[in-house]
């Protein structure tokens, strides 16, 4: 069927459809002042689809441009001839499209009118032109903005994708074809349904993805960060500070990562909170441009307006601008100091004392380890060259040369003497350490036996004291301020009176019982003088005032110990520091009183006699004699130090006699006097010659800790010699400040999860639907006429003019009064709400063009609602 009517006998244009599916909807406004003019001078016609050839309807091939004329919207034209042909249609004086005349094509059948619901009162045979009147002005025509992508052809019956998801079932008449619509725009008038309709799609499971999540789900990030971060640096804590700037870096890389996924929840937060300020008040363009780039654009933040419009928003946006701190802040909680490290571990050179070695050392085939002789600190005398004689025994002659060297270098540095690089060996490189070991040594116990001018004095124990020895011997009645006994019943080194080589005696056997046996150990008596007075100069000599005054005359006596030691080594810097912490005494070591003035007459040439004699130690008792004589060379290289006298009868000219001086018994500083404190100094000499050993490992007795019975010499100690030791040095370690740590991460958690508190609300307010500040988003809420009515272009294209940037501007409903248009029953479109009057659209208006509706949006929003 073709359409019989023409328009002054031209052909109307037909511009060409694009191909291309626009998603945008542009909004076309009857009122917009704007019209864009679709036609050139001179446009050929585009061809029809198939759909109108089946129905018979015509078009006219052009239209002429001086044949038209703009209608009061955009896009659409009419004929300025007032005659007109026989047409398909003629319009009403009521403005609206009135009855329209079509005439059948003879190939159209009846099956093709059921299929467009063409009836016989819309079909009726064309009139005769000459008859027609001329037809009055159209109303002006709606348009309704649809993309191209959803738009069917002329005619046909095809399923079109909506929005929302639900495929409709679209068909559009050869009427809208006889407009000329642009391309871009179909049109319908007011009694015309929307070209299709907006249908909810199904509800989706609550496991399905929501946009809403990545709110949370940032927050979450942030939050696992941030427990990462103090998981890390707790690790790190107390360790050496090995790759500090890799460390330092993994920690800023975590510190990044939780301020990273807290910002980017209370950001999405923003940009809800942001929705629903619009939503509910009306800013400033000016403020709108503020609050939309808080986040991103400093100088937003001077707008005073947005703050008082949008606080939470703005809030929010400060949020996101002071979080950089604490990157700052959380990278200070790691920090590398010195600390002092302490290992309990092993260590391998640790040595001790075992005078057993002693016992066991036969001179004749000395030990040899690591190429060097074990050295005694006994030297031997024997009877005869023939060990096999029945006769035969070897006997003390006196201490070894090493041992002399030792312990007079012990006394003269006033501490033990340690070995070079004893550090290295026990402790290792860079190290210092500490251990403890226990051993059996000789040792002095000294008492207190009288105090005071004229005093007397006590025995010690069984010994009386030496005949003609008191206190008048010391100032201020004697000459003296120090005077040392320590021979008494000592050891003769010549033990008969005549001898060979090698201290063989030139008598025939049988020799005497007592040959080269140790009667008693020679007790230590020293008598000395301590200022009365101080720090006070004293008198010179007795002629002085004050004289007596001024001195106390002290005496105590020191026996020779067996005891147990308990000795704390402490390996610092290089130095040697000993501490006795436990000295447990067993027995003397032999156990005899001397009674002085009784010659022993026994045909040696040693008149000592002790009681009881039966405690003598022989040389026949072999390991007990040389385990004594170790212990005796030792001592009495003590009494050799201790002997003799200082006189002190003019004060300012003492004259020495003794060796003392050289060692920490005698104050050079207060004329050679003896030490206050001598009682507990005599035993703390002798400790430091006992321990003097270790500095010497080629002695016979140093043994390795870790095996007592092994004599160490001068080998580096292994595997097996290790032993229990502490460890300690100074070192950089990784130092970790939790709770300042935790202090930053608690302010920021808790003000992002306000954040997101905020976020949600808003979320609820604006319908339950995630929304963003995308170009997508932004075009989507500025379309339509509602803002073409403002100059947005000034002088500065550049800038929108001041005056624009003050008016007042909000996001709500849109009223196009007078469509009346009835939204279809069981559909819901969120852009589009059915008011009494005409279609509703949300979207960017003036103040007063738009209406907010904020109680309905919250009375239908959902959390998880899809969009």
């Amino acid at each position: 069927m073709a359409e019989s009517g023409e328009w002054n006998g031209q052909d109307s244009t037909w511009p060409g459809r694009s191909q291309c599916s626009d998603t945008r909807k542009l909004a076309s406004s009857p009122t917009s002042p704007m019209h864009r003019r679709i036609s050139s001078d001179r446009v050929t016609t585009s061809s029809i689809s198939q759909a109108d050839d089946i129905l018979g309807l015509s078009h006219p091939s052009h239209v002429l441009s001086d044949s038209q004329q703009w209608l009061p919207i955009m896009g659409a034209v009419r004929p300025v001839d007032s005659s007109m042909p026989t047409g398909a249609a003629s319009w009403s004086e009521g403005g609206d499209l009135g009855s329209v005349s079509f005439t059948t094509s003879p190939n159209m059948t009846s099956a093709s009118a059921s299929q467009y619901h063409l009836t016989p009162e819309s079909i009726q045979k064309s009139p005769d032109p000459s008859s027609q009147d001329v037809r009055p002005k159209p109303a002006p025509m709606h348009f309704e903005d649809v993309p191209m992508g959803y738009y069917s052809p002329p005619g046909s019956s095809q399923s079109t994708f909506s929005p929302r998801g639900r495929f409709q079932h679209s068909r559009t008449d050869s009427r809208s074809n006889l407009l000329g619509t642009p391309t871009t725009t179909a049109w319908r008038s007011p009694r015309t349904p929307p070209p299709y309709s907006i249908m909810m799609p199904p509800a989706r499971e609550w496991w399905h993805w929501r946009p809403a999540w990545f709110m949370y789900l940032s927050f979450v990030f942030g939050v696992a960060c941030a427990i990462g971060h103090h998981i890390f640096y707790k690790t790190l804590a107390g360790k050496p500070a090995d790759a500090q700037l890799a460390m330092l870096r993994y920690g800023t890389v975590l510190s990044y990562a939780a301020k990273a996924g807290l910002v980017a929840a209370v950001v999405l937060a923003f940009r809800q909170r942001i929705w629903s300020t619009v939503r509910s008040k009306f800013l400033s363009v000016a403020a709108l441009d503020s609050l939309f780039a808080a986040a991103e654009d400093m100088s937003a933040m001077l707008n005073l307006e947005v703050y008082r419009r949008a606080k939470t928003a703005m809030l929010l946006a400060a949020f996101v601008w002071l979080t950089p701190i604490i990157i700052i802040l959380t990278g200070n909680t790691l920090t590398v100091e010195p600390a002092l490290r302490v290992d309990n571990t092993t260590c391998p050179g640790i040595r001790t004392l075992n005078f057993s070695q002693e016992e066991f050392e036969e001179w004749r085939t000395p030990t040899k380890i690591n190429g060097l002789f074990g050295l005694s600190v006994s030297y031997w005398n024997t009877t005869s060259t023939d060990t096999s004689s029945l006769d035969w025994f070897d006997y003390y002659t006196g201490a070894s040369n090493p041992l002399t060297r030792i312990t007079t270098q012990a006394a003269f540095v006033r501490q033990p003497v340690s070995k070079i690089g004893a550090n290295l060996d026990i402790c290792g490189s860079g190290w210092n350490c500490t251990y403890t070991i226990n051993f059996t040594a000789p040792a002095y116990k000294c008492s207190e036996l009288a105090s005071g001018v004229g005093s007397e004095i006590e025995p010690l124990g069984d010994q009386e004291p030496p005949q003609g020895f008191s206190t008048k011997l010391l100032v201020p009645e004697g000459n003296y301020s120090y005077y040392a006994y320590t021979g008494g019943g000592d050891y003769s080194t010549q033990q008969m009176k005549e001898t060979a080589e090698g201290g063989i005696p030139t008598m025939d056997p049988p020799f005497p019982k007592t040959l080269g046996a140790f009667r008693t150990e020679p007790v230590i008596w020293i008598g000395y003088s301590v200022r009365s007075n101080g720090d006070e100069p004293a008198p010179l000599n007795k002629s002085m005032p004050g004289w007596n005054e001024s001195f106390i005359p002290k005496v105590i006596g020191c026996e020779h110990y067996e005891a147990d030691y308990t000795v704390l080594f402490n390996l610092t810097g290089g130095q040697q520091v000993l501490n006795v912490t436990e000295l447990r005494f067993q027995r003397r070591v032999v156990d005899t009183t001397w009674i002085q003035g009784e010659d022993a007459n026994d045909g040696t040439n040693d008149n000592t006699t002790a009681y009881p004699k039966s405690n003598y130690v022989y040389p026949r008792d072999v390991h007990r004699y040389r385990r004594v004589a170790a212990f005796h060379s030792i001592g009495l290289q003590l009494r050799n130090f201790l002997n003799g006298t200082t006189d002190s009868h003019q004060l300012n000219n003492p004259i020495v006699n003794t060796k003392a001086d050289q060692t920490i018994v005698l104050d050079p500083r207060r004329e050679y006097f003896a030490y206050p404190n001598l009682l507990d100094l005599i035993p703390s000499l002798y400790e430091d010659m006992v321990f003097s050993l270790f500095s010497n490992q080629q002695f016979l007795s140093i043994v390795w800790a870790a095996k007592p019975d092994q004599i160490s010499g001068t080998e580096p100690g292994d595997e097996s010699t290790k032993y229990p030791c502490v460890r300690s040095r100074l070192e950089n370690v990784y130092n970790y400040h939790e709770r300042d740590l935790w202090i930053v991460y608690s302010l920021a958690i808790l003000l992002a999860a306000a954040g997101v508190v905020s976020g949600t609300f808003a979320i609820l307010e604006n319908e339950g639907v995630p929304r963003s500040t995308r170009f997508s988003s932004i075009v989507a809420a500025t379309r339509g006429p509602a803002l073409e009515k403002l100059r947005w272009v000034g002088e500065d294209t550049g800038n929108v003019p001041r005056d624009v940037k003050s008016i007042k501007v909000g996001y709500g409903v849109q009223r196009a009064s007078g469509l009346g248009v009835i939204q279809e029953e069981g559909t819901r479109d969120p852009e589009r709400v059915v008011w009494e009057g005409g279609d509703l659209r949300y979207g960017f208006g003036l103040e007063g063009d738009v209406q907010q509706l904020r109680s309905q949006a919250r009375s239908e929003g959902s959390l998880f609602r899809q969009t």
